[in-house]
């Protein structure tokens, strides 16, 4: 079974990589820079293009089960407004136009939804990034809010600070304000719940939070 990854090359890549091949997935991997991921050479497909080329990011859904996005706003580098959710919406429409319907994005508490409770502290952390760094803010937002606007079997997995770490299992998913979720979470721990989702349809069209067992 094949599945496309989106936002490989960022630092929780290599993990999402190492564990849709530990599970028996095939790849197909969606990069601007190839060179980036010549440890994987011979393991995986590289699809290379930016997120503004649709026939680029075809190529690399095409025959594909599912996607997984990894991609987010690097806070340092934002020149143009929006840009994440202007690049799902690519890849949502080819998903739509392929008949693809899983998608599988990395978010953060940014986005709400709806069976949020009240948590001071995620609304402490989300206020200060607005604050500080309003159009990543913004860009992850949008991009929650056009996810969940579309017809696929979304689901939006909302994270906290992430720290190097392999995956041991040890987390707790629920809500902001009704479950009790640490402010870290292993990267391995991630790319796990990430590739499971594949499969798990407890969390479709929904934006479970995830963290570390405290």
């Amino acid at each position: 079974m094949k599945i496309s990854l989106f936002g490989a090359t960022g630092p929780t890549g290599q993990y999402i990589i190492r564990e849709a091949l530990s599970q028996g997935y095939s790849l197909s991997v969606y990069t601007r820079d190839a060179n980036k991921l010549s440890l994987f050479e011979g393991k995986i497909e590289v699809v290379e293009g930016d997120l503004k080329n649709l026939e680029a990011i075809r190529t690399c859904v095409s025959g594909s089960h599912a996607v997984i996005s990894a991609l987010g706003p690097n806070s340092l580098q934002i020149n143009e407004k929006r840009s994440v959710m202007h690049g799902v919406g690519n890849i949502i429409s080819i998903m739509d136009e392929l008949a693809v319907c899983r998608l599988i994005q990395v978010s953060t508490s940014s986005y709400r939804d709806p069976k949020d409770g009240f948590d001071l502290k995620s609304r402490a952390v989300v206020l200060l990034i607005k604050v500080m760094l309003y159009k990543a803010y913004d860009d992850i937002k949008a991009t929650g809010e056009l996810i969940s606007r579309s017809g696929l079997d979304w689901t939006l997995v909302r994270i906290p600070y992430l720290k190097d770490g392999p995956a041991d299992g040890s987390i707790d998913v629920g809500w902001y304000g009704k479950t009790k979720l640490s402010t870290k979470l292993s990267r391995g721990n991630l790319a796990r719940f990430l590739v499971d989702q594949i499969s798990n349809r407890d969390f479709v069209r929904a934006a479970p939070g995830i963290a570390d067992h405290a």
